[in-house]
């Protein structure tokens, strides 16, 4: 057995349907059969060399992605970074990679429940220090795509941002229904793709996501609130969401769930310091947004 079969972290790893093993010069890799030979010849390893770099450009995610062309197929590369409290410590570094793994499994199980997210194209890894990899994901390329923060930053009209904004409302409700819940759910993880009017809003960055049976009232304001976290920290300043806005969105998400309306009202204003939003505030029909709206 050769030195690197020994230091290779992900040698037992299970592979997916539908995926082979590879090798790189290098790492080692899991992808779609189509993409097998050029992986080989290493047309991806940039994404597995040096130390990564975090896009330090606002709302620019943990780490930037490079475009690439892999027998014909336009893919997005990423190295894998991590976030929060491990971020200053482990930076890119990974104990093993099944994580990297499992992003398959729930890109898949997303997709099965009609759930828009880019199809994972590969993983790879290579050994970096004792028993730690760094990770590379490579995903398929969407049309046209914007992130919610840049989609922001775009001169749209009113009817555009509540359109997106029902939008977004209709996704993150059927992620909780599907008992998906996003370990990291903010506007940079949030993609539209294509234009309107078969423009479609995807979810991203999958990696510490898990299943549960079913997603509890507190496992959604949860998400809910890390959204509207990401909106205060890259677009809002010091503002404030505004009220109409806010109902629009939850009711939206509740459906005419009037109970699980309430309950979210009560949970994100207790999370966020202040009072329940009241029920009664509604927008008015046609009327135009406030200078608080989710998407500005």
């Amino acid at each position: 057995m050769s030195l690197r079969e020994r230091s290779d972290p992900g040698k037992s790893l299970r592979i997916p349907e539908g995926y082979v093993r590879t090798r790189s010069p290098a790492g080692t890799w899991i992808v779609l059969p189509e993409v097998a030979a050029a992986i080989g010849r290493g047309e991806a390893d940039r994404l597995l060399a040096g130390a990564a770099a975090r896009d330090q450009r606002p709302g620019g995610g943990r780490g930037g992605l490079s475009m690439l062309t892999l027998a014909g197929i336009p893919v997005f590369g990423k190295r894998a970074l991590h976030g929060g409290f491990a971020a200053p410590v482990l930076r890119d570094l990974y104990l093993g990679s099944e994580r990297a793994v499992a992003q398959i499994d729930a890109a898949r199980r997303l997709r099965r429940a009609s759930i828009e997210t880019p199809e994972v194209v590969g993983i790879g890894w290579r050994p970096a220090l004792l028993v730690f990899s760094a990770l590379a994901i490579l995903t398929r390329a969407l049309p046209s795509p914007r992130n919610l923060y840049e989609a922001a930053l775009q001169d749209e009209t009113w009817r555009r941002r509540r359109a997106i904004l029902v939008e977004l409302a209709r996704l993150v409700r059927l992620m909780h229904d599907a008992g998906f819940l996003h370990a990291d759910l903010n506007v940079t993880n949030l993609v539209l793709s294509g234009r309107p009017p078969r423009e479609r809003l995807n979810v991203i960055d999958l990696d510490r996501a898990r299943f549960v049976a079913a997603a509890s009232c507190a496992d959604r304001s949860r998400g809910l609130a890390r959204l509207r976290r990401s909106y205060m920290k890259w677009l809002a300043r010091d503002r404030t969401l505004g009220g109409r806005e806010e109902i629009r969105f939850l009711s939206n998400y509740a459906r005419g769930d009037r109970v699980l309306l309430r309950e979210l009202h009560r949970r994100l204003a207790r999370q966020a310091g202040g009072a329940a939003l009241p029920e009664a505030v509604r927008p008015q029909r046609g009327a135009p947004p406030s200078a608080g709206t989710v998407l500005r």
